[in-house]
């Protein structure tokens, strides 16, 4: 009968530690479709990669980040990205740099930062070469957040606009950054080496 016990109790350890084991991630929950442009420059991606992480210097804000690459997460890069580390991916972005062409149409950011309740109150958008806070100011934000739902876990987007950027300081033209955004992925924590 002692046994008997000893056994139930052994499953009943094993079942608990399997249903709180995460499931696994499938590389094709990344995938969306998204456009940037700078100007005339076009780029369209595929894979869209979420972190987060406190945003420095600035206590009770975070950043959100998103990755777009042109190309897919494959199961070596799951480790990493469930950490919140996008390294692979950047690497792979990386060995596009002897086409300039392609490595300047493959990539893209859009950094979302949001308070402890996960409102937005700016967006940043970056692509080789350019960089731009997009939405600055609330009604630019608002303008920005057409669909937009966060957790802190899941992350829901769909905007779709355009933003002239003031270049005076740098002494060049204006650009024209634009975007189509259309996504739902995970978000993950950035860990932070101690």
């Amino acid at each position: 009968m002692r046994c008997l016990w000893l056994f139930v109790a052994g499953m009943l350890c094993v079942s608990v530690a399997a249903s709180t084991r995460p499931i696994p991630i499938d590389p094709n929950s990344f995938k969306t479709n998204a456009t940037f442009s700078i100007d005339n420059s076009v780029s369209s991606l595929t894979t869209a990669i979420a972190t987060i992480e406190a945003r420095r210097g600035a206590p009770g804000y975070s950043w959100v980040r998103i990755n777009f690459y042109s190309f897919p997460v494959t199961a070596e890069d799951l480790a990493g990205v469930e950490k919140g580390n996008v390294e692979s991916m950047d690497k792979k972005w990386m060995k596009k740099a002897s086409n300039p062409k392609d490595y300047n149409s493959s990539h893209a950011v859009i950094q979302l930062t949001v308070d402890k309740d996960f409102k937005v109150t700016q967006v940043d958008m970056a692509v080789p070469g350019h960089t731009c806070t997009i939405a600055p100011f609330e009604p630019d934000v608002k303008s920005f957040l057409q669909n937009y739902r966060f957790d802190g876990k899941n992350l829901k987007l769909k905007s779709k606009g355009s933003y002239v950027c003031d270049m005076k300081f740098m002494g060049i033209p204006n650009q024209k950054f634009s975007w189509d955004i259309d996504l739902s992925v995970p978000v993950f924590e950035k860990m932070t080496a101690k």
